[in-house]
């Protein structure tokens, strides 16, 4: 109950605040009135009512200096009529209906004559049919971008007018769909199924875009096959683990030309044609396969090197103080006060730190003329490292030292204190094997989806 009485008040405050304020805004109106400055009288009622819709004086104030706002507005409206400036005119209706919409939402009504009214309705009509001819001009002319300009326009105006709606989809399409044809016959694939894409998106059933668009996606489609990686080095088993993170990163590809040939399978069909495949392939060998396998490519790979190096804690020891308290005689009245003093102490400072390495190589051979189409060694190193401490006091009463003694600072005493909390055992050499080897995938995932949109594309 308290808190809501609380919030009664803070709202009554500024209740009585946002009053005082349109008040004030009320009166600078008045003396710009009685000064002649119509249009800047009439902000000032305007902002006052914004600020307090029940300030009646700045109603009446708005009523009048309103009104010949928007007068003076419909009279700009006439004058391009008059000079036969269409879209100039229209525009400055627009305004002035704005401005009258503006007004009424504080509760003041403006009048509009109806002559204004129907003068709008026929100068837009004209101006509508204009854009329309000009339109159908431009499409005639191949001139699309021109002619969506206008179809645009028209639909801005007029949502329902005519079929300017579809014309204006026609016209965005046309050139999209012009551009996929030309990449097409070129043999550019990926480019056509962008462009037939955004066809697709805009009008799905244009033309044959439907059909377009997959037939581009299945011509220039590139299967790749993930051949099982391997291990050159001592260390057992980093060939499964390198293997089942590669095939999980290059599986995550986002990309509609890019297709991944099962791993299973492919050894199924390898197996039962009694052919066996090493990371190393020769031409005849190569074109061989991916005529079993369907696929134009093939990635093998190879862990190089791969080593750990397990660290133990370094210890150090810092200065720090101890905070503690004095009894002391206050001899003016005789009563006794504590006195908080410091004094030098030390704590253990730990820092330990695991590291792994590794290199990796890997190659993707054209299984069609045995080229390799690409081959990269990637070296990475992780490590993971941890700082803490201990100490065998109170740690409430441990600051950091400086320069000048000890630092009793805020954030230095919880800098300090988020030693004592913190993780005291690094990654272990399996974890940190883990993240070197998704970072090599990740790599060379990179570099594949960079080699396919060259490759046919």
């Amino acid at each position: 109950m308290r808190f809501a009485h609380y919030i009664l008040i803070a709202f009554m405050s500024l209740l009585v605040i946002g009053c005082a304020t349109s008040k004030s805004f009320q009166k600078k109106g008045v003396k710009l009135e009685e000064a002649g400055l119509v249009e800047e009288a009439a902000n000032m009622y305007l902002i006052s009512l914004q600020k307090n819709r029940a300030n009646v004086d700045a109603k009446i104030g708005l009523k009048n200096t309103g009104q010949a706002v928007l007068n003076r507005m419909l009279n700009e409206f006439g004058q391009e009529k008059v000079f036969g400036n269409k879209r100039a005119a229209i525009q400055k209706y627009a305004e002035a209906m704005n401005y009258h919409k503006k007004v009424a939402n504080l509760g003041v009504q403006l009048n509009i004559p109806s002559l204004y009214v129907d003068d709008y309705a026929k100068i837009k009509d004209e101006y509508l049919n204009e854009l329309y001819d000009e339109g159908l001009e431009l499409m005639d002319q191949q001139r699309f971008n021109e002619a969506e300009e206008k179809f645009v326009e028209i639909k801005r105006l007029d949502p329902n007018f005519e079929d300017a709606h579809e014309l204006a989809d026609v016209a965005y399409v046309e050139p999209l769909y012009a551009e996929g044809l030309k990449n097409f016959e070129a043999q550019r694939y990926r480019s056509a199924y962008d462009a037939f894409t955004k066809v697709a998106n805009r009008l799905v059933h244009y033309k044959d875009v439907e059909n377009k668009k997959e037939e581009a996606l299945t011509l220039g489609r590139f299967t790749l096959a993930m051949l099982p990686f391997e291990n050159s080095t001592r260390t057992g088993g980093l060939d499964i683990r390198i293997t089942a993170y590669s095939l999980e990163a290059m599986t995550s590809v986002n990309d509609p030309f890019l297709k991944i040939v099962d791993r299973e399978n492919m050894q199924l069909i390898l197996e039962e044609q009694k052919l066996g495949l090493s990371g190393v392939l020769d031409e005849e060998t190569a074109v061989s396969v991916g005529e079993l396998i369907g696929a134009q490519a093939i990635v093998s790979g190879a862990i190089l090197s791969y080593g750990e190096n397990i660290g133990r804690p370094e210890r150090r020891t810092a200065e720090g103080y101890e905070r503690y308290r004095v009894k002391r005689l206050n001899k003016e009245n005789n009563k006794y006060y504590y006195e908080t003093k410091y004094r030098k102490t030390t704590y253990d400072t730990y820092v330990n730190r695991n590291v792994v390495t590794a290199s990796f190589q890997y190659k993707v051979i054209s299984l069609k003329t045995g080229e390799i189409l690409a081959s990269r060694i990637i070296e990475r190193d992780v490590q993971d490292r941890v700082e803490y401490a201990s100490y065998s006091g109170e740690l409430d009463q441990l600051f950091p030292s400086s320069g000048n003694g000890v630092n009793t600072n805020r954030r230095a005493k919880q800098s300090l204190d988020r030693l004592f909390t913190a993780r005291q055992t690094p990654k272990g050499a399996d974890e940190l094997g883990n993240q070197i080897f998704q970072e090599l995938s990740q790599e060379m995932k990179r570099d594949i989806q960079n080699l396919m949109k060259e490759v046919g594309q």
